[in-house]
């Protein structure tokens, strides 16, 4: 009994500093923290000509993780798909094309380009034949976008393969519509100049 009466006054002490923080915390919530200096968003301001605190964005601001080159990473310019590469195509491109091809592109698309990869069999619709007169005379974004962003069963390999690398199996695809036998003896040239389809 004696002990208990002993450790009371230090349990007091104790509760009696727990109360004088918490009524030290309570008081600094008052208006003095609600209420700072600070600007806050589209508040008037007598700093700027306009009144506004809200400033304009720059017009050359591009957003994080995204290139200033929006034919390079969207495939499209205003809205409408690309008719021209916007990299500049050379043999080692078109054999990182087909590097990267053989990767993700052949189990459907097949090695030839021609749509009967190993498993499109099990597809319905069946994957594109790339190497059709269809195909060939579609535009470079075209190929772009549908990688991008998937179409039909196929879905998107954006978390999968770099925009330069999406060019670069572009490169290799056209390659291949140019001739399908030799597509890395094809003038690299000629494939730039494909951008809006293969005559």
């Amino acid at each position: 009994m004696n002990q208990r009466l002993a450790r009371s006054p230090a349990k007091m002490i104790r509760y009696g500093f727990l109360a004088f923080c918490c009524l030290v915390l309570l008081a600094a919530c008052g208006n003095n923290m609600r209420d700072d200096s600070r600007i806050k968003p589209y508040e008037a301001s007598p700093v700027f000509a306009d009144g506004s605190s809200a400033r304009p964005l720059d017009p050359n601001a591009v957003p994080r993780g995204q290139s200033a080159d929006l034919a390079l990473t969207t495939g499209k310019v205003d809205g409408a798909i690309v008719t021209a590469f916007p990299i500049t195509v050379d043999r080692d491109t078109v054999a990182k094309g087909q590097q990267v091809f053989n990767i993700y592109c052949v189990p459907c698309h097949g090695a030839a380009a021609d749509g009967k990869g190993i498993v499109s069999g099990y597809f319905n619709p069946k994957p594109a034949n790339l190497i059709d007169t269809p195909m060939k005379q579609q535009p470079v974004g075209h190929f772009f976008d549908v990688i991008t962003h998937g179409k039909g069963i196929m879905f998107s390999y954006a978390s999968r393969v770099a925009p330069a690398d999406r060019w670069a199996i572009i490169a290799y695809i056209r390659a291949l519509q140019i001739n399908k036998d030799a597509p890395l003896d094809v003038p690299a040239d000629q494939i730039q100049a494909s951008g809006g389809g293969v005559q």
